[in-house]
């Protein structure tokens, strides 16, 4: 019997990512963007607690931008967890109190019921995706990409559920107030996903193992949610796809694929 594999989603987006994955009793974490106490406050609303007497396997950063590494160490020694770092994470790696392990792309790390796998993206800033196996599931998650490789499909189509960068809406990063520097950056080869680039990844899942596809890391002031949502929709007809709106706590379940109440409907106060 394959055991369930829950994943709480405490934040996605530039105000803070952090993902909780639990199988067995154990858990994992992705990213650090948002400290111990949102973190717990999130945790709380959707009827789990984040601090427990039984320590994480491990919190693994995927790159050293805040937004998924500025709470690392804090984080990291609120939950007695090691704190994994790839070589090219450059986040204070003097933090009392801290366990430093290191992990790497291609270089799979098993911990207790998980197997931890790591890609390296095309990003601004050394960066990898991250598969998580338990239990005959997987789960991924993959933002912050100018572009999506040949590689990270594959490792996308091996998996139960996807979460994805859908992150910003071309004519709306053109037009709108970032300098065009920053426009420069967000839109290039080294930035993050467009709605359509984040449509062309959906199209070629479909058909494979994927039976859930979450958008996510969607930009307030370049896109909407709806314009996500309606771009990525529209080159898929059998693979079901959601958006989790910014900074948003949600919950799912691998194994049942079903979505717990949202944040708006548990009326956490963020």
């Amino acid at each position: 019997m394959r055991s369930a594999v829950r994943v709480y989603v405490l934040g996605s987006g530039s105000s803070g990512n952090c993902v909780v994955l639990e199988s067995e009793g154990e858990r994992v974490l992705i990213d650090a963007g948002i400290g111990p106490m949102r973190g717990t406050e999130r945790m709380r609303a959707l009827g789990a607690d984040l601090v427990t007497s039984r320590e994480p396997l491990g919190l693994f950063v995927t790159h050293e931008h805040g937004d998924h590494a500025a709470h690392a160490g804090p984080l990291a020694r609120a939950l007695r967890a090691p704190l994994y770092l790839h070589s090219g994470v450059n986040v204070d790696r003097t933090h009392k109190r801290v366990e430093l392990r290191s992990y790497a792309p291609g270089r799979p790390v098993p911990l207790g019921p998980f197997v931890v796998e790591a890609l390296s993206l095309p990003h601004d800033a050394p960066h990898v995706a991250i598969r998580v196996s338990s239990g005959g599931r997987r789960f991924a998650i993959a933002t912050d990409l100018g572009h999506a490789p040949r590689e990270l499909r594959a490792m996308l189509a091996g998996c139960d559920l996807v979460m994805l960068e859908s992150n910003h809406c071309p004519r709306l990063l053109e037009t709108g107030p970032y300098p065009l520097r920053l426009k420069r950056r967000v839109g290039g080869s080294l930035g993050h996903l467009s709605n359509e680039q984040t449509a062309d990844v959906a199209a070629s899942l479909e058909g494979t193992r994927v039976s859930r596809l979450l958008l996510c890391h969607v930009s307030r002031t370049n896109n909407t949610p709806d314009r996500a949502l309606e771009v990525v929709s529209s080159r898929v007809r059998r693979l079901p796809v959601e958006l989790l709106p910014h900074g948003a706590p949600r919950v799912f379940d691998v194994a049942t694929g079903h979505w717990s109440a949202s944040a708006e409907q548990l009326a956490l106060a963020l």
